[in-house]
């Protein structure tokens, strides 16, 4: 049955994917550049995604109010390819990460029309980066960072690094004519805890195997993977949004992340208190 599910649910999605490649074109193109609107297309690609791997995507009773009334840069931890999808589908950001996606068959385009900002994973290249999310802040956007810099399995929650927010606290970016970029808007850090709670309607609480069908964390071929979350009838994935973090209230950029860090801790991996380093593909850590 699972197979039949995945083939179906292939069928559907090809002609979906041909389609988005038109819309992409046109929200990069016209409807974005002319109307500064850069969030009808990407909600319906988002939101079709979701239905396509099944995903049913939840807030937690205890969450706080998502913020709105400024901008935000949203932090959450890092569990799966398709985490994009999940919090595009309900929170509105720009999502900020490996530059690599840019260069992804299929992904590229939509990644484009919803101005996903593209980052080179290594040191070197950090100015660079925060010039890039300065400038969608500048812009208006809110931006959705995963600060951890890779996937984990979703069991802990891995140290979040604090090298992209440092311009919260008057550091500049670098653009790449090599001028400096500052922070206009007062940006706030709101953390997101990304948790599996049931996959077939079967609880994954304190479950790997379960928790694991959707992180993957063995699995490294990108068709491979979608190929075996389309075999999956329902994942429902739940969403806790914590109170929002204004850098005012912190020494550093680190002690605001760190902060973050242990109030997603405090969802995913209760009493958690020490993190480490997650191993970026490619680097040391």
């Amino acid at each position: 049955m699972k197979y039949v599910r995945a083939t179906l649910r292939a069928l559907v999605a090809v002609p979906v994917f041909i389609a988005f490649g038109a819309l992409t074109t046109i929200q990069a193109f016209i409807v974005g550049p002319l109307t500064k609107n850069y969030t009808t297309i990407p909600n319906l690609i988002y939101n079709t995604m979701r239905r396509i791997f099944g995903y049913k995507v939840v807030f937690n009773k205890a969450s706080a109010p998502v913020v709105k009334d400024k901008r935000v840069l949203f932090v959450a931890n890092h569990l799966a390819l398709t985490d994009f999808v999940v919090l595009g589908s309900v929170l509105n950001g720009t999502f900020a990460g490996k530059g690599d996606v840019l260069k992804w068959p299929l992904i590229a385009p939509m990644a484009r029309a919803i101005n996903y900002i593209g980052l080179r994973r290594s040191t070197e290249f950090n100015p660079e980066s925060r010039a890039k999310i300065i400038s969608n802040f500048n812009k208006g956007f809110n931006t959705i960072l995963f600060p951890e810099g890779t996937t984990g399995d979703g069991k802990q929650v891995h140290l979040f690094r604090a090298a992209l927010i440092t311009p919260l606290f008057g550091e500049k970016g670098v653009d790449k004519d090599k001028k400096e970029v500052a922070l206009k808007e007062d940006v706030v850090v709101q953390p997101v805890a990304i948790k599996i709670t049931s996959v077939n309607g079967k609880d994954a609480t304190g479950n790997d195997e379960l928790r694991n069908m959707y992180s993957m964390p063995q699995e490294t071929n990108m068709l491979r993977e979608f190929w075996k979350r389309l075999q999956i009838k329902r994942t429902v994935i739940e969403l806790t949004t914590l109170p929002a973090l204004s850098p005012k209230d912190f020494a550093d950029a680190k002690d605001l992340i760190n902060k973050a860090a242990l109030d997603v801790a405090g969802i995913i991996n209760p009493g958690q208190t020490t993190f480490t380093k997650a191993k970026i593909p490619g680097q040391t850590p």
